[in-house]
């Protein structure tokens, strides 16, 4: 397993996801159990909404990014030494919606040492794009990383 410390990460540094193509009865499970406005679970309510047909949830599609995120930062080859995660900037810029196929891009914009020993900062932004291109969720934060000298 290769762990990806602070030091190994550059401003500029981009990864992107496989793609995940949102399922219909996932959305609306989802939606039903933790979300259930009108524009999530009533189809004919949400048609005659400004949306014109179901949308998933805000938390849907967050869970979503963090399904995607593992793909990136928790795999048997490329681990994040990861320590936790603050500072959120979020933006649904576009609704989802059943059958959308999205995948993530990940990309490094600042990254500083912390005033802490082992640890540094990065500022990172993370886009959930549609197959349309169309970039649906939009998350700056900032996230601890260890050094790899402690």
């Amino acid at each position: 397993m290769c762990m990806m410390y602070f030091e190994d990460f550059n401003v500029g540094d981009s990864w992107t996801s496989a793609e995940y193509t949102v399922d219909h009865e996932e959305m609306l499970a989802y939606n039903r159990a933790n979300d259930p406005w009108p524009i999530h679970v009533n189809p004919e309510a949400a048609a005659r909404s400004s949306f014109g047909g179901l949308i998933a949830s805000g938390g849907y599609t967050i869970t979503l990014m963090y399904r995607l995120s593992h793909e990136i930062v928790n795999q048997p080859d490329r681990i994040w030494a990861f320590l936790g995660g603050f500072d959120w900037h979020v933006k649904f810029v576009e609704p989802v919606r059943s059958g959308d196929r999205l995948h993530e891009r990940i990309t490094i914009l600042e990254k500083r040492l912390s005033s802490k020993p082992g640890r540094g900062l990065v500022k990172h932004l993370i886009e959930v794009i549609n197959d349309r291109e169309r970039v649906v969720l939009s998350i700056e934060s900032t996230i601890l990383i260890a050094t790899n000298s402690q």
